[in-house]
């Protein structure tokens, strides 16, 4: 039985994956037992001046067996007071997903000073939260395992409407929350141009999620890739691959019983792209065919 870190970038399904997987009795995912909190080792969480020590701490007491509750929990609240950690189970794998972000140099709140001094100094964070990351895996016996989104197409298109406003944010948690129904988000007229670059854009993050995977892979730590499409495609097979990858031997029918009752996630775009995008003709004309192909077995060296 292995525990597990889920590395992801947005709009690739996580949300719903962790949600999901948070149902099998033998998987603890890490989230907040008060609030919506499925990334508790985020920045935006922990604030942006949180330090590399302190993210190792936090993810150290996650993964040391047995497991010290009530000191995680006192440790995760000198962050952030007003949340509270849920209950891990010794006997069960426990996982988290996580952006690989090396924490900020320097933190001040000003967008002028802050973004051009980390960007400086980007070189200088990665290497030294790449080596204890890795070095905490290996001590832990911690799986890597990596979102993929093959449809960078489909990816992009998310990524383009955002919050349905043009702006950054989530239209599925709107959807779910209730606040808006589908017949509420207005088609878009999407800017080829634009989007051509959020494409771009997409193919050098795959590039850069196999360059990621090799070098884990490099060093002893095998990367497990899921694939967004495999999700949606077929979910039991999807988490028979994901609880074989931790040493959890379970029947697809056992599987398919936990997947019964539906998630509190929608997805947005699961209809004809003529039903949410004017220019649908010359859009996929266009981009239709871009896709990033993985296979799902694991990356080693």
């Amino acid at each position: 039985m292995k525990d597990f870190i889920l590395f992801f970038e947005e709009k690739e399904g996580t949300s719903a994956m962790v949600r999901w997987a948070d149902r099998f009795e033998n998987i603890n995912v890490v989230h907040h037992e008060n609030g919506r909190g499925w990334e508790p080792v985020e920045p935006y969480h922990l604030g942006q001046s949180i330090r590399q020590k302190e993210i190792i701490d936090l993810l150290t007491r996650i993964y040391t067996s047995p497991r010290d509750m009530d000191g995680l929990r006192k440790a995760y609240s000198q962050k952030l007071p007003d949340r509270v950690l849920v209950p891990l189970n010794d006997n069960a794998s426990v996982g988290l997903k996580m952006r690989w972000k090396p924490p900020r140099i320097l933190h001040t709140g000003q967008r002028v000073v802050d973004v051009p001094l980390n960007w400086a100094f980007k070189s200088h964070r990665q290497r030294p939260y790449f080596s204890a990351m890795v070095e905490l895996m290996q001590r832990q016996d911690v799986v890597p395992m990596l979102a993929v989104r093959q449809n960078i197409f489909k990816w992009a298109l998310s990524k383009y409407r955002g919050d349905g406003q043009g702006n950054a944010g989530h239209l599925q948690f709107k959807l779910a929350s209730g606040a808006i129904s589908k017949k509420d988000i207005p088609k878009v007229q999407v800017n080829l141009k634009r989007f051509g670059k959020l494409i771009d854009e997409c193919r050098r993050r795959h590039n850069q999620k196999r360059a990621f995977a090799r070098s884990l892979a490099q060093q002893g730590l095998p990367v497990q890739p899921l694939l967004y499409e495999r999700f949606l495609d077929d979910p039991a097979a999807f988490f028979q691959r994901f609880l074989d990858a931790l040493g959890h031997e379970t029947s697809l029918n056992d599987i398919r019983e936990v997947l019964s009752n539906d998630i509190d996630l929608k997805r947005v775009h699961n209809g004809h792209l003529s039903e949410y995008v004017e220019n649908h003709e010359e859009l996929e004309a266009a981009f239709g065919h871009c896709f990033e192909p993985w296979n799902d077995g694991v990356v080693t060296a």
